[in-house]
């Protein structure tokens, strides 16, 4: 029985109807092409971490909660029960424009940090003076001359670092989390309104958070498995890192391969519809 069906029934148990709604949304995260594909790609494109996994996870079922409200209110405005099924090309095109986006940003943050790269060793004229207290020594000077002091040589290395590892930033990963999750679970809109219409708010919000819960649980899982296969193969291969470290812009490229594929099955959709 659809879970629609027991909530106009009466006789299930809200914790029953919650469980239910979770398994529909880890169901909906774990669709063939869907939101279990931008993450695994998007999590070995920049090499993350199963930190970044998990962000990754809960941002998606954030924007997921916020869409589905966001759709039911205009399917109760316009009448229209059908319109998340409607937008959803127009949503998933505007995804993939997003990540393309994020793609360009990542290969202009690449393009700058080499830029810092390649200046920095050479250029690097500043006046400071405050303590060394990790090198156990306390110091003020100008140093322009070639030799750098350890401070100098672990900024440079980190410079050196960021643009070799072509790793997303925090930033970054929220954002392709939150636009993963702009493609919503039609089941969930439906059940909104339904609760909606029944004056049943509370119960609406409730299996709405249990629907992004199940998403993000299954996101996180997929996230964390890529991101413990990643590198549990490069502790054993150094073939990863050496791909990376000579084509920095390979995780920005992998990135606008992932936002062309969602933007384009959009539009493909939408030209269909039409």
């Amino acid at each position: 029985m659809e879970l629609s069906a027991l909530i106009l029934e009466g006789q299930t148990s809200f914790l029953l109807l919650f469980l239910l709604a979770m398994g529909l949304g880890a169901l909906h995260g774990l669709e063939p092409g869907h939101s279990k594909t931008m993450t695994a790609a998007f999590i070995i494109a920049v090499r993350g971490s199963v930190g970044q996994a998990i962000v990754l996870g809960l941002s998606a079922a954030l924007a997921h909660s916020f869409i589905v409200w966001a759709l039911a209110a205009l399917a109760l405005s316009s009448g229209n029960a059908l319109i998340g099924e409607q937008l959803e090309p127009w949503l998933l095109l505007v995804s993939g424009l997003v990540v393309l986006v994020l793609a360009f940003w990542m290969a202009w943050q690449l393009q700058r940090q080499a830029r810092a790269s390649r200046h920095h060793p050479a250029d690097h004229h500043h006046d400071h003076d405050h303590n060394h207290q990790e090198h156990g020594h306390n110091h003020g000077h100008n140093h322009g001359h070639v030799y750098q002091d350890p401070h100098a040589a672990a900024h440079a290395r980190q410079i050196e670092q960021q643009f070799s590892g072509g790793q997303a930033t925090w930033g970054q990963t929220i954002t392709f989390g939150l636009t993963g999750g702009l493609l919503p679970c039609t089941a969930a809109v439906t059940v909104l309104i339904l609760c909606l219409n029944l004056q049943r708010f509370w119960y609406g919000m409730g299996l709405v958070a249990g629907f992004s819960l199940g998403l993000a649980v299954a996101l996180v899982a997929v996230g964390v498995v890529a991101a413990l296969g990643l590198g549990a193969l490069r502790r054993r291969s150094a073939v990863v890192d050496r791909l990376f470290s000579r084509a920095p812009y390979i995780s920005a490229g992998l990135v606008a391969l992932l936002g062309l594929a969602m933007a384009g099955s959009g539009a493909w959709f939408l030209l269909a519809g039409h």
